[in-house]
């Protein structure tokens, strides 16, 4: 498949890092400094405006299967996706911020010739709001249309789950996909142990989350929460919150953005102040909050803000991260789970452009979820899949005529199974092979 991307900044590059090896990869950007990055893929590169017809044309864009703008303009990102669909484009991708321009966040707009527009900080809000499912949960995200779910939480000294790994009594259609370790993320074995702060990774069938929750003695009750940055993300996230009827307090430094979220936050306490200012957050009772999430634009602001309420006792922390590659400094110094607007578009963009499979980066790129459609002529229809798949790689779930199950040691793969790959990056390409026909 031929793919063109435009903008080869954070999102742009987790991309074309992802696709290169199976797929013939093109990528624009005017940034010398983006494109040297790229010097180690399999890539062309071409230095220039991606908004130029010229470059577009150079870039043989009229032979592309799908054209993905991610430049940090939104103009441009609309102008060449345009410009694409007129060339015969097939698929567009724009990744667009402004409020006026879209307001899900991934929104359908083939009616002025663009696939899907994306939004980072809306789907930044929408994935951090569904941390608020239970209180231990740190990540929550639909797959397959909402029958499969992706979970990670916090193992604390309430839950009977600690020990090995085989004794854990999972509801039906629960599996342990990942564990992550004080910012060490592996695939669990026989004779692996749950311990004591471990965040759990969990594939499972939508159904069986009210009992995983009970399972986990949790509370229904509405959590307390703090939003520090008063930004795009955080006004999304409290809007979000808000509909789900969570007591909010949101705190901005910019007295002049204060006054403009607080006509659209009826329900959000909007303070002014700086929010790693500790006799600030110490009036404000940070320390007895549920949860607080560090969104500002600056990841060392935000990372500031997470050590200090986690010293003042907030249960659970979740942390903006502008570069991918800080996650995992975030989450060894404490942080809940640190989030990423370039890794939460990436995989919206990637769920979009593999055609019909989604994908899930996780922990700072040391782990991939795949969902893999075992077609007819497969290598991997009629084998037994555990056998099949390389070290470091794992059978998460399967979904089966509508119906989704934790496979058997023997499991074989049928025609048409949706199946639920985890896989460390190193070996992601020779699962994809056992399931090309």
């Amino acid at each position: 498949m031929r793919v063109l991307i435009t903008g080869a900044g954070e999102v742009g590059f987790l991309i074309a890092s992802e696709l290169y090896a199976d797929h013939d990869v093109t990528v624009i950007d005017k940034d010398p400094v983006a494109c040297a990055r790229l010097q180690d893929m399999d890539v062309k590169v071409l230095q220039g405006n991606s908004a130029n017809a010229r470059l577009l044309q150079e870039a043989s864009i009229k032979k592309a299967d799908i054209v993905v703008a991610v430049t940090g303009n939104d103009e441009v990102n609309v102008i060449t996706s345009i410009i694409a669909s007129h060339l015969g484009v097939r698929q567009t991708i724009a990744r667009v911020s402004n409020p006026e321009y879209i307001d899900q966040p991934v929104q359908d707009r083939k009616e002025i010739g663009i696939s899907y527009m994306i939004c980072p900080e809306l789907a930044m809000a929408e994935d951090m709001a569904r941390a608020l499912y239970f209180s231990s949960l740190l990540m929550n995200r639909e797959l397959a249309r909402g029958l499969v779910e992706l979970i990670e939480f916090k193992v604390t000294e309430e839950m009977n789950i600690m020990g090995p790994i085989e004794d854990v009594a999972l509801p039906e259609n629960c599996n342990i996909v990942a564990i992550n370790r004080a910012g060490e993320i592996f695939i669990p074995k026989k004779g692996d142990a749950v311990k004591l702060n471990d965040h759990l990774m969990l594939l499972c069938d939508s159904k069986s989350l009210p009992g995983l929750r009970q399972m986990l003695h949790e509370s229904s009750g509405s959590p307390k929460v703090m939003i520090v940055g008063g930004g795009m993300v955080g006004f999304y996230l409290a809007k979000r919150l808000e509909k789900m009827g969570v007591d909010v307090k949101l705190i901005e430094q910019n007295a002049e953005r204060c006054s403009e979220i607080a006509d659209k936050l009826s329900d959000t306490m909007i303070l002014n102040g700086d929010g790693s200012d500790l006799a600030l957050l110490r009036e404000e009772e940070a320390g007895k909050m549920d949860v607080v999430f560090a969104v500002t634009g600056q990841d060392d602001k935000n990372l500031l803000c997470s050590l200090l309420v986690k010293q003042l006792g907030a249960k659970k922390i979740l942390s903006r991260v502008n570069r991918s590659v800080y996650i995992k400094l975030f989450e060894m110094v404490g942080v809940d789970r640190a989030v990423s607007p370039g890794q939460v578009t990436a995989d919206a963009v990637l769920q979009r452009v593999i055609g019909g499979e989604e994908v899930i980066t996780l922990s700072d790129e040391r782990m991939e979820l795949v969902d893999f459609i075992a077609r007819p002529g497969a290598k991997i229809v009629g084998k037994i899949v555990s056998k099949e798949l390389p070290r470091d790689s794992l059978v998460g779930l399967v979904i089966r005529d509508g119906t989704p199950l934790v496979p058997a040691d023997d499991f074989k793969a049928a025609a048409g199974d949706r199946i639920f790959v985890m896989s460390m990056p190193t070996v992601v390409s020779k699962v994809k092979k056992l399931f090309i026909s």
